[in-house]
This record gives C-alpha cells, sequence and structure tokens, in this order.
C-alpha cells in the first residue's frame, strides 16, 4: 500500500553551481522527472528534507539527433522527445524500441533518459538499450565536464559512479556506421512470489560488411540478471568475422546463456532464466542483422540541420 509523502523542502536553482551546493547537504537529492524518486518515497524506502529540482537549470535541455554525427541529449529532455523524433527510431532502433514499452504512460511524458539512467533500478530498460549504443554519459560540475562509457557508470545496487559535487548533464550516443542495426525486446513472466523473477531484458547492435554477408562488429547486452547490464564480450568476440546465419546467432546465444552467473541457488529457476536468456540473444541479434541488411537511409546523401 503506498505511503503518505513527508514534509520536505523543494527547490529548483536556476544554475548548476546552485544546485550541486542545495543537493551537497545530508538528506538533500537532485532529480529531474522524480517518477522513481516520487515512488520510492511513497513506498517509505527513501526520505528527503530536501528535493532539488534540476528543470529550472539553463543549457539542460539540448538534444540533437543526426543519423551521421550522433545523438546527444541533456538532462532534462523527456523520453517522450526522444522516442517521437524520426532519427531516433531509423537509427537507434533498440533505444527507441526501449522507450516505446516503458509503462504506465505517464513515465514517457514526465520522465527523463538521464532521470531514468541515474535511478540505477538493475530492472529498467533504457540502460540495457543504451549499454547496445555504446552511449556515454557526461558528467559535469560547476566548473567542468567529464565522459564516462555507460560501461562505468554503474559500481552497485542502485549505485552510479557519480562523485560528490557532480552531476550527469547529457548523454552521447554515437551514430551506427552505414549498414548497421540494433534490436531490443524483454520477457515478462507472472511472479507467485516476490523473490521470483520478473523480466529479462536485451538488446543488440550489429554492423555488416559492404556486401552484408559478414558481420564486422557486434555488441549484445543482457539486462535484469545483476545490478548493472551486462556485455556479453565472449558472444561478441564470436560473431565477428562471421556469416551473419541464423546458425551464428544460434552459436552465440548458447555463449550468452551459459555466461551469465547464476542469480539463485534454485536450479528451476536459473534453467528458465539461462533459456531466456538465449532466446532474447539470438532474437534480438537476427533483428538487428535484419535491420542492418535491409536499411534504407536517405540522409545518406541530405543535407541534414541539427
Amino acid at each position: 500500500m503506498a505511503r503518505v509523502i513527508q514534509p520536505f523542502e523543494f527547490v529548483e536553482p536556476s544554475t548548476i553551481d546552485e544546485a550541486l551546493g542545495l543537493a551537497s547537504s545530508e538528506g538533500s537529492r537532485l532529480f529531474a522527472g522524480g517518477c522513481e524518486l516520487v515512488l520510492s518515497m511513497r513506498r517509505g524506502l527513501a526520505r528527503y528534507n530536501r528535493l532539488v529540482s534540476i528543470m529550472g537549470i539553463t543549457g539542460l535541455d539540448g538534444f540533437r539527433a543526426h543519423p551521421k554525427h550522433g545523438l546527444e541529449f541533456g538532462a532534462q529532455v523527456k523520453i517522450r522527445q526522444l522516442a517521437n523524433h524520426i532519427w531516433v527510431g531509423k537509427r537507434w532502433a533498440a533505444l527507441h524500441e526501449a522507450m516505446e514499452q516503458l509503462h504506465p504512460p505517464h513515465i514517457m511524458n514526465m520522465g527523463t533518459v538521464v532521470g531514468n539512467l541515474c535511478s540505477a533500478v538493475p530492472y529498467y530498460d533504457l540502460p540495457t538499450s543504451l549499454y547496445a549504443h555504446r552511449a556515454v554519459i557526461r558528467i559535469g560540475d560547476a566548473s567542468k565536464v567529464r565522459d564516462l562509457p555507460i560501461d562505468d557508470f554503474y559500481v552497485g545496487s542502485r549505485l552510479t559512479a557519480l562523485k560528490p559535487g557532480e552531476m550527469v548533464t547529457s548523454v552521447f550516443v554515437p551514430p551506427p556506421v552505414a549498414d548497421a542495426g540494433s534490436a531490443f525486446k524483454k520477457i515478462y513472466k507472472a511472479r507467485r512470489r516476490s523473490e521470483d523473477l520478473h523480466k529479462i531484458n536485451a538488446a543488440a547492435y550489429v554492423a555488416l560488411d559492404a556486401a552484408k554477408e559478414a558481420i564486422v562488429d557486434a555488441t549484445l547486452v543482457v539486462g535484469s540478471v545483476g545490478f548493472k547490464p551486462v556485455r556479453i564480450v565472449e558472444a561478441e568476440a564470436a560473431l565477428i568475422g562471421k556469416p551473419a546465419s541464423h546458425a551464428t546467432y544460434e552459436a552465440a546465444a548458447g555463449i550468452a546463456a551459459g555466461t551469465v552467473a547464476p542469480l539463485t541457488d534454485a536450479a528451476w529457476v536459473e534453467e528458465i532464466r539461462s533459456e531466456w536468456i538465449r532466446i532474447l540473444a539470438r532474437d534480438v541479434l537476427e533483428q538487428a542483422a535484419s535491420r542492418a541488411r535491409s536499411r534504407h537511409d536517405p540522409a545518406e546523401d541530405a543535407h541534414l540541420a541539427y
């Protein structure tokens, strides 16, 4: 049952320096959309004396999506803004699919991608898709910005690599190469007990050679199997140079299923989980490669403005 949220101070600074200063005191928390934050507070899992909104800070609303120069969005950009952009759907399909499958619907309208990432919830979908796209997290304080690969952003259960006095200012997602595609999928399962396995998600990025017959680059990621998404580097290495075929994806999926360490000592749970991983890995690789093979990109000859 939801609880009544305890009283707190709400502040909305106009600069990063001011926001970080206000959030540095004990019992304070930076937030953007606040979807996960409010849920945690209503459940009694978190309590803060002061909430510091970043939504009034100048310069965090930047958003650009260009097929050749990449995707970059600031900490204030709502999920809906990205999901509605044509080039996000065309060139960063795994991210687009993860956003389109979010529920309930208000998450799309109120939540921000950066807020979703910073919540560090192990079973969220957007981090898995951004791992596949090899996103870079841009972290700033009042004077400088540092870039951190998303692979290094999560350091523990609901813990990120943010240091005191820092915040995520934006996320950069590199442009895919010409003959590349990506995909995201997830499987839900009804739970009989709170400790039962609930969901597993997976995302892949596949780039093909000029003849669109062999794999030249790949990323395979499985989420909801630990405190952060897991890149299956053994499977990625096994894909490089191999034919873009069903047998190749099956072999890589088998590697993925055998790579992820068990989460429980219940044999029947682990058997189901391994099979889910195998199926998801095979399907996202196959769909990503299919998109790479059939992609038609008018931007190759168009002069598009940012």
